[in-house]
Formats: structure tokens, sequence, C-alpha cells
């Protein structure tokens, strides 16, 4: 014979506390998700655009590094240019004739 075992009162409240128990604990994962989720999304900006910022960074670093190297290469030329025209200049005074030693010698 069956017996129909009754259900006391006091079981089904718990039950239903243990159901109300696991739905809130389910809907403060779900928040913390969202929390995470959002956090996730931020850092994903961020990291675009810290991205976007060092390849600009490096985009200015590459044409300054270039322009310096040209400018020190125009600077090198320069001064080799200096000290050709200087040992020129050096050079023109030591050989040129002495025009007025020679009024001189041509007046005696």
């Amino acid at each position: 014979m069956s017996r129909k075992r009754r259900q006391n009162p006091a079981d089904a409240i718990n039950t239903w506390a243990l159901v109300r128990h696991l739905f809130s604990r389910e809907q403060h994962h779900l928040q913390h998700i969202e929390k995470l989720e959002q956090s996730l999304s931020n850092a994903g900006r961020r990291n675009h655009e810290e991205r976007s910022s060092y390849n600009s960074l490096h985009r200015l670093y590459d044409k300054l590094y270039r322009a310096h190297t040209a400018l020190s290469a125009e600077n090198q030329r320069l001064k080799h240019e200096l000290a050709v025209l200087q040992c020129h200049h050096c050079h023109e005074q030591h050989q040129t004739p002495n025009i007025e030693g020679a009024r001189v010698e041509e007046l005696k």
C-alpha cells in the first residue's frame, strides 16, 4: 500500500527560501558580470586609444629622427665646406704677391 508522505510546511518554506536565495545570488552574479563586461569594454577602449597615441608618437618620432639625420648631415657638409674655404683663404693669403712691396721696389 502506498502511503502518501505529507510534506512538512517548514520544509516548503525552506525550499522557497533556498530558491529565493539562488535567484538573489544569480542576480548578484549577473550584476557582477555586467560590471566586468563594462570594465573590459572600457579597458579595450583605453587600449585602442593608447595604441593610437603610441602609433602617432612613433610616426612623429620617425619624422623628427629623419629631420635630425638630415640636419646633422647638412651640418657636417657645411663644416667641411667651411674648412675647405678657410684652407683656400689661408692658402691665398700666403700666395698673394706683396703689391705694396713691389711698388716700393719700383720707386727705388
